[in-house]
């Protein structure tokens, strides 16, 4: 009997789609090297945790500073982590290798469970902003010692060269505390490495451009998420891939999500926080099974048989036109999907909106004054967009159109109760619409 996985949340299904393909990158953050211990039962120190330790270390060693011990803990707890970050780099120099192995390597630390999850599925390559050696240790583990090549920025040719092949490898994007001068602390001479190496840059707008990218290990005040994520939008916002991230559903209000997913590309997979994030650890047992088994998922749409499918966007104060807009659609020969009649009491909205708009042929969206000010309208497009879904736009009077449907034809209705005429005009959009569908 298989054990069945118990994360609470939505995969969307082109993240699975993309990984069964093999055209998926994980980006491995902090968090989950947090989730592993040593022996004594310490643990990997996240970002916050490392700096002071690091301070600590130079006062041990007497590294000189240029301030205070405690005007470096001060920052740190304000949050400014890279100001901290740049200056400890310039004071340590020669030594920050030993530095961070010193404070890296103390204790046994094993790979923990998600390190091993991880690799039990089908990356084209796992991208890391941690120095440690936790990834290549649970490779090693799942693989009876047998280790994946293993880069950092001075191997970016080799590591060009599997994406090649097809090879898989693991690269160390800040460096590795077993290759010595390989580590990039501070934002600086990271921005340096970026924009001054063109192989390296080569590199990351091959893998962001070219593949989804699913983010795992990161916190939304991440200096490593927000710093990476910024550059790199830049680089893909005019590719066809789309990126995820696995983040906790307190992490961002809705209307970052949002942003997120709008400005950079990124669509946010949310979890039930508690303390020990046992939810990363379901996600990556149910993206492991869902990726290599075809289990049987709860579908959002009615209909047993195939149909072509639409999913109908649009304000609730203009539930009427919805309903209205679903019978004719029905009677066309669609299956139809929209809030009232498919969200039940006790669902989690936008998982359920989420779902049927990665299972949908076309999102047809009602655009009137009300759907303008509303942010789940947005969300709906915004996500269809991002999944290169079909859109249909509908506009009622002079409704502002959404800057991601500008470059698209849309119907236009004079006034918000449809007329005979309006009707006729919806059937034709509807037919052609459907024999488009089928015909694809």
């Amino acid at each position: 009997m298989i054990k069945t996985h118990k994360f609470a949340g939505l995969i969307p299904e082109m993240l699975i789609r993309m990984i069964r393909e093999h055209r998926c990158v994980v980006f491995v953050g902090a968090g989950l090297s947090a989730q592993a211990k040593a022996n004594d039962g310490s643990i990997v120190p996240t970002w916050k945790t490392l700096l002071g330790l690091m301070v600590d270390w130079c006062v041990e060693h007497r590294i000189q500073l240029r301030v205070e011990p405690q005007e470096f803990r001060e920052i740190i707890e304000k949050g400014r982590l890279l100001v901290v970050a740049q200056e400890l780099q310039m004071s340590l120099g020669q030594q920050l290798n030993t530095c961070l192995s010193d404070i890296l390597h103390s204790g046994d630390t094993k790979p923990s469970k998600a390190h091993r999850l991880l690799c039990k599925i089908d990356w084209v390559s796992v991208l890391t902003s941690n120095y440690d050696a936790l990834i290549e240790g649970a490779y090693a583990a799942e693989s009876g010692g047998i280790l994946p090549p293993v880069f950092s920025s001075n191997g970016v040719n080799q590591a060009i060269e599997c994406i090649r092949n097809d090879k898989h490898f693991v690269f160390k994007v800040h460096g590795d505390i077993n290759i010595p001068n390989s580590i990039v602390l501070g934002n600086r001479d990271y921005s340096r490495l970026l924009y001054q190496s063109p192989a390296y840059r080569s590199f990351l707008e091959t893998i962001f451009s070219s593949y989804t990218v699913l983010f795992v290990g990161f916190g939304g005040n991440d200096p490593d998420l927000e710093g990476i994520v910024d550059r790199l939008s830049t680089i893909y916002e005019r590719s066809l891939s789309q990126h995820f991230i696995l983040i906790s559903e307190n992490e961002f209000s809705a209307l970052e999500r949002q942003r997120l997913l709008e400005d950079k590309r990124l669509d946010c997979i949310t979890y039930q926080k508690d303390s020990s994030h046992s939810q990363v650890v379901e996600f990556l047992k149910a993206l492991s099974q869902r990726t290599t088994m075809q289990t049987e998922e709860p579908k959002p749409f009615k209909s047993k048989e195939r149909q072509p499918r639409i999913f109908i966007s649009g304000s609730y104060q203009n539930i009427e036109l919805m309903r209205q807009i679903s019978e004719i659609a029905k009677q066309i020969g669609f299956d139809v999907w929209f809030a009232e009649t498919q969200i039940s009491a006790g669902d989690r909205i936008s998982d359920a909106i989420s779902k049927a708009i990665d299972e949908t042929d076309c999102l047809v969206a009602l655009l009137s004054e009300e759907a303008s000010k509303s942010s789940w309208v947005h969300f709906e497009i915004g996500r269809a967009w991002g999944a290169h879904k079909k859109i249909l736009p509908i506009r009622i009077g002079n409704a502002k159109v959404p800057s991601d449907l500008m470059g698209i034809l849309y119907l236009q209705i004079e006034s918000p109760k449809f007329t005979p005429k309006d009707i006729q005009i919806l059937r034709q959009a509807f037919s052609q619409l459907l024999n488009t569908i089928k015909d694809s």
